[in-house]
C-alpha cells in the first residue's frame, strides 16, 4: 500500500527545515547503505553528530506517532532515525531493495515500511523522481516539500538521476505492530469505516459493531 501524505510538515515547519539543511555538512551517503545497494547509491546525507540534526530527526520522529493518517495507516511500533539525504546534479540511486534490517548495530528493526519526506520544491530540480516498481507497474513520485510518502520496504525502487538543481529529503524505516502488509491495509480501511459512521452515525449499533471489530482484529495480529 503506497500512501501520500499531504500535510506532514506545515509551511513554517518545512521553512525550519530547509534552514536546518543549509546550515548541515553533507558527506558521502554510500557509508549507510548495504553492500548490495552500494554499487547504486550515489548520494550525499547530513552528518547525524551535528545538534540542529537531532532535533529535525526528533520533530519527524515524533510526526510519525503523531500524525492520524499516517499513525493509522502504518502503526509504527519503532522508527529508524530520518536520514537526509540530498543528489545533486548527475547524483541518484540506482535500483535496490532496503535492507530487511536497519539501525545502529544491537539496534536494528525490521523494515516494513520505508518513508520519504521531500524537503526540496519539484521546480527546483529536474529528475530525481522516485520510482517504486510494484506488481502493477513502476511509478515515479516527485511531491511538493512537505509531503511524504509510505510505501512497503519489500518493493524495488529507485532515484532517478539528478539532472539539474538539487534534491533533499529525509529518509526513514518503520517496524510496524502489525508486520502482515494485507492485515494492516485491512486495518486502514476499516479505521476509515469507523471514522465515516462515527461522524454519521455516532450512537447506532452497527457503529460500535465496527469499531469492536476493528479493536479485536488488532489484539489479534498486533505483535
Amino acid at each position: 500500500m503506497i500512501t501520500v501524505i499531504e500535510d506532514f510538515l506545515s509551511e513554517e515547519e518545512l521553512a525550519l527545515a530547509r534552514d536546518v539543511m543549509k546550515e548541515s555538512t553533507f558527506v558521502d551517503g554510500s557509508r549507510t547503505a548495504g553492500y548490495r545497494a552500494r554499487r547504486v547509491k550515489n548520494n550525499e546525507q547530513v552528518s547525524w553528530s551535528q545538534s540542529v540534526v537531532r532535533e529535525f530527526q526528533d520533530h519527524v520522529l515524533e510526526r510519525i506517532h503523531s500524525h492520524p493518517r499516517l499513525s493509522a495507516i502504518c502503526l509504527p511500533r519503532r522508527v529508524s532515525r530520518p536520514l537526509v539525504s540530498r543528489s545533486r546534479e548527475g547524483m541518484g540511486y540506482g535500483l535496490h531493495v532496503d535492507d530487511a534490517q536497519i539501525g545502529e548495530s544491537g539496534k536494528k528493526n525490521r523494515s516494513d515500511i520505508s518513508m520519504t519526506l521531500f524537503l526540496s520544491q519539484p521546480e527546483e530540480y529536474e529528475g530525481g523522481e522516485l520510482e517504486i516498481l510494484t506488481p502493477y507497474g513502476a511509478t515515479a513520485f516527485k511531491l511538493p516539500a512537505g509531503q511524504a510518502i509510505a510505501y512497503p520496504s519489500r518493493f524495488l525502487h529507485q532515484v532517478r538521476t539528478v539532472t539539474s538543481g538539487e534534491r533533499v529529503v529525509a529518509i526513514c524505516w518503520m517496524e510496524s505492530h502489525v508486520r502482515d502488509e494485507q492485515e494492516r491495509e485491512i486495518l486502514t480501511e476499516l479505521d476509515a469505516v469507523c471514522r465515516k459512521l462515527h461522524d454519521l452515525a455516532p450512537d447506532a449499533p452497527e457503529t460500535d459493531l465496527a469499531f469492536k471489530t476493528h479493536a479485536n482484529l488488532l489484539r489479534r495480529w498486533v505483535a
